[in-house]
């Protein structure tokens, strides 16, 4: 029988915020490279098995993988799941597999997780055509052989061995189509009224901007001078167009959930994308993270308007801070008020937009004062949900140190982006002010926004501002009574996780 090649998704916890039918978006990152790897490696069994959106508990999921006896387990975690990725590398190694770890957080501390002895080879970057010579490596027994590979690290002896970046992918239109048949489709947003029937898609990898705390640039950058600087690259627009209508017509996909770190990086892709969707008469819902001065620039030219035209209900802005000096320490754009008059003219021209932003506090200059100041201000935006995420030192980015490892991945729990009250210091104290602010700080313009939402006609927009309220209300109970719930932080634990 031909060796199985298996990417697999563990149980997790859930971000409270997200409700339990699309608390886990398809895993387009496996989707993809698991299209190339059984495009290029026909002697191969290609599968993917994602526990989270079966509800598939560890117990189980032990079972299926002695049922199944996979050759090799790739898995690719974010840093707050560190635990469950190390937790089924365990389980792979026990049953004989070797082990492929990948993405923003693996890759960026390969030694300290090849040093656990459950990882046989990190890649980093882009994986696709690393992925198609690192499993013909492996396949073909030859100790030297992984040495060629370019991309990976591995243990040789006690030396970690890192074979060297490798180029980028120039033209994404030459990727071959995501798995998504490889998925279980049908178990994505298959309840959720919001994000009914949901996909995720990529316009294009990388960003054009170089933000000091984002890992995600990073992973898709270019590197100069042995460092990473940001590299933007889009698909064509009918490329898109083709992912669309699979998704639309044979996985009846019926919202598009963009990945890209800046959805309305590229001044053109977007609308071009959009306007070929209007052609063939197809709207479908779809959200995006997007930069300010983007919204603006697109509004004047109309590509906004022919977004918003063809779906685009739910706008992502990682605004971050608002005074110039803070959003220059940070290498963030928009430093002439663009967020402010990017959203008075979504509120404005697409009232049909949900706009959702996010700030990060816990900077070294940061006091409580200028953290209630912050929260006034933010709240005083034309907004309908914001969200305000602690700073989170992730690993390739310059607020990590090496002495922040831990090799049973319990501390990257409080990786959360959520107001960490109950574990001390000075991060819970400026956490207990936001949490103050959301239950005690309410300015007209929160009033009115809250009440616009939970009164308005548009039912998705009253479901989003309920839903808000109501899953936040534990959060901050917690944090005002400073209760702690250790290392867990306010991650929820499915009923099915242990099952």
């Amino acid at each position: 029988m031909k060796p199985l090649f298996l990417f697999v998704r563990p149980p997790r916890p859930l971000w409270p915020f997200n409700g339990p039918s699309t608390a886990f978006w398809p895993p387009l990152a496996f989707a993809s490279l698991a299209a190339a790897l059984r495009d290029s490696v026909p002697e191969m069994r290609v599968a993917i098995l994602d526990a989270p959106a079966l509800a598939m508990g560890w117990n189980s999921l032990a079972q299926q993988l002695r049922q199944m006896q996979p050759d090799y387990v790739a898995i690719g975690e974010e840093a707050v799941s560190c635990v469950e990725g190390l937790r089924i590398a365990k389980l792979a190694k026990q049953l004989g597999a070797r082990v492929i770890a990948g993405g923003c957080f693996f890759s960026h501390v390969a030694s300290q997780v090849l040093a656990t002895g459950l990882i046989d080879v990190v890649v980093h970057g882009e994986g696709e055509r690393t992925i198609v010579e690192l499993a013909r490596a492996l396949q073909s027994r030859d100790a030297k052989a992984l040495r060629n590979v370019r991309g990976i690290s591995f243990l040789e002896g006690e030396e970690v061995v890192f074979t060297g970046w490798r180029e980028l992918i120039a033209d994404l239109d030459e990727l071959p189509f995501p798995a998504y048949d490889l998925l279980p489709m049908k178990k994505y947003g298959g309840r959720s009224r919001n994000h009914e029937r949901m996909a995720t898609i990529e316009l294009g990898r990388g960003c054009s901007n170089g933000c000091e705390f984002c890992i995600l640039w990073r992973q898709m950058g270019r590197l100069h001078d042995e460092r990473p600087v940001p590299c933007l690259r889009v698909k064509s627009a009918e490329r898109l167009l083709e992912e669309a209508r699979i998704l639309m017509d044979r996985f009846q996909r019926r919202y598009l959930a963009w990945v890209d770190p800046c959805f309305n990086a590229d001044p053109q892709a977007a609308a071009q994308f959009a306007d070929l969707m209007l052609k063939e008469d197809r709207r479908i819902g779809q959200s995006a993270w997007v930069r300010a001065d983007h919204l603006l620039r697109d509004d004047a030219s109309g590509a906004l308007g022919v977004c918003v035209e063809s779906g685009w209900n739910e706008a992502y802005l990682g605004l971050e801070r608002l005074e110039r000096s803070e959003l220059g320490q940070l290498h963030k754009g928009n430093l002439h008020g663009e967020a402010e008059r990017a959203l008075q003219t979504l509120d404005r021209k697409y009232p049909k937009v949900v706009t959702v932003g996010s700030f990060i506090y816990g900077f070294p200059w940061e006091t409580p004062e200028s953290v209630r100041w912050l929260f006034r201000r933010a709240k005083r935006l034309p907004l309908d949900v914001l969200f305000f995420i602690p700073l989170t030192p992730l690993p390739g980015t310059p607020y990590w140190r090496p002495e922040m490892w831990d090799p049973t991945g319990e501390r990257f729990r409080s990786f959360d982006f959520l107001p960490r009250v109950g574990l001390g210091g000075s991060l819970a104290e400026l956490s207990k002010e936001i949490v103050k602010g959301y239950l005690f700080c309410w300015p007209a313009e929160r009033v009115r926004r809250t009440l616009r939402g939970l009164l308005a006609r548009d039912g998705r927009r009253r479901r989003i501002t309920r839903q808000i309220l109501w899953r936040g209300a534990p959060l901050l109970l917690s944090g005002i009574l400073e209760r702690s719930q250790g290392n867990r932080g306010g991650m929820l634990y499915p009923t099915w996780y242990e099952s």
